[in-house]
């Protein structure tokens, strides 16, 4: 993972140092006195400033001068180690303070602050597995019903990340491509020609190309909104919502180094079908990567289950073997995924339900929809 280093400057305010002196009083004796001076600035490094509930963080601090340090973490643990490895139990913002000492009387306090947001992923997943009358939703390309339906508000775009934010879903599921600039983009098609008022390949453009065009909302008209990059889409949603992140025909690598760069390898799965092969490339970049395969039989359930960072698996619900997978999935710690899409997903606009009930009685965990407000209500959330 990667860490972030924060250079904190300690002034004449923050820091100060008493150095013992000594001169004559007007009766000839000493008079013992101290001047104060600032300490030499410290170098504090956070190995993410924005962690998960009960993600370890690690604090240190680099400095030329000789001193000890006291850490508040700012939830009441304290210590006086160098580096402190930490992890938070909440969320929140705390406040960090580490105070030096030379051991002659100076001192020197740096303040900085760490967010806590939300849990990881797989902690959540946990959860879900041991609670069977829980379920999560899925926004399939962030749509919700009031964003397709309503607000006229484009798939896969930043404010149908925030409204699926707001209809209380667990997970976003978004599409991965990269421009001609090799920056990473969010799309489901490999042209821009139904989603936008451009045309063309998004292979083909560079970013500022692509940021000309305007997206369309579901009935194809014109919107406000542009294509976002990936990182705009996943600082939309850091610790409010997980991501799925669907990886179409790019690098892995560059999608990895990004979510890493973001501290989210804890807050994103990654989907690239159910090829072991194309999975492996995902785990091999990063170890800590949550791969979710796609798998239609339990055969193929003990080799997924012997990397511990998978916690999820996806299955066609209709399948004979759904049940099977599900079962056999569970018992070794994995969730099971559904997708309640395409004409089965839309008949609940009609009040048809045959379908959602299927999923619900299979007791898949999660359930990826179009329309998140309507199996919310149906599941009595």
């Amino acid at each position: 993972m990667k860490k972030s280093i924060l250079l904190i400057a300690v002034g004449l305010g923050f820091g100060v140092v008493f150095q013992s002196c000594q001169k004559d009083d007007n009766n000839g004796g000493t008079d013992n006195t101290e001047e104060e001076y600032s300490l030499p600035a410290p170098e504090l490094t956070i190995s993410n400033p924005v962690p998960c509930i009960n993600e370890e963080v690690e604090f240190s601090l680099t400095t030329d001068a000789a001193v000890t340090q006291t850490w508040n973490l700012g939830d009441n643990a304290t210590s006086t180690e160098k580096t402190v490895k930490h992890s938070y139990t909440q969320e929140g913002t705390f406040k960090i303070n580490v105070k030096l000492s030379d051991g002659k009387g100076g001192t020197a306090s740096v303040d900085t602050t760490i967010s806590v947001m939300g849990k990881r992923l797989n902690d959540g997943l946990a959860d879900l597995i041991n609670n069977p009358s829980k379920k999560w939703i899925c926004a399939h390309r962030a749509n919700t019903y009031y964003g397709k339906k309503k607000a006229n508000i484009p798939e896969n775009s930043v404010k149908a990340i925030e409204q699926a934010i707001k209809a209380g879903v667990e997970m976003v599921e978004i599409d991965v491509r990269t421009t001609s600039d090799h920056v990473l983009v969010i799309s489901h098609n490999e042209t821009i020609d139904d989603a936008t008022n451009g045309t063309g390949a998004i292979a083909e453009m560079t970013l500022a190309r692509l940021k000309s065009f305007y997206l369309k909302d579901s009935d194809g008209d014109i919107t406000t909104h542009k294509i976002p990059t990936l990182e705009e889409a996943l600082l939309a949603g850091r610790g409010k919502v997980f991501f799925d992140l669907d990886l179409k025909d790019i690098d892995p690598k560059v999608v990895v180094e990004l979510a890493d760069s973001l501290h989210m390898l804890d807050r994103v799965a990654f989907y690239r079908g159910s090829s072991k092969a194309t999975n492996k490339e995902i785990s091999d970049v990063n170890p800590e990567c949550i791969v979710f395969p796609y798998v239609k039989s339990t055969t193929v359930l003990d080799y997924w289950s012997e990397n511990p960072r998978i916690k999820m698996v996806q299955l066609d619900y209709t399948s004979s073997t759904a049940v099977d997978i599900i079962t056999v999935a569970a018992a070794k710690g994995m969730a099971s995924f559904a997708n309640y899409l395409n004409e089965p997903g839309e008949a609940i606009l009609s009040g048809d339900y045959a379908a959602l009930d299927n999923i619900i009685n299979l007791r898949f965990h999660v359930i990826q929809t179009d329309y998140a407000e309507y199996v919310k209500s149906y599941l009595g959330r």
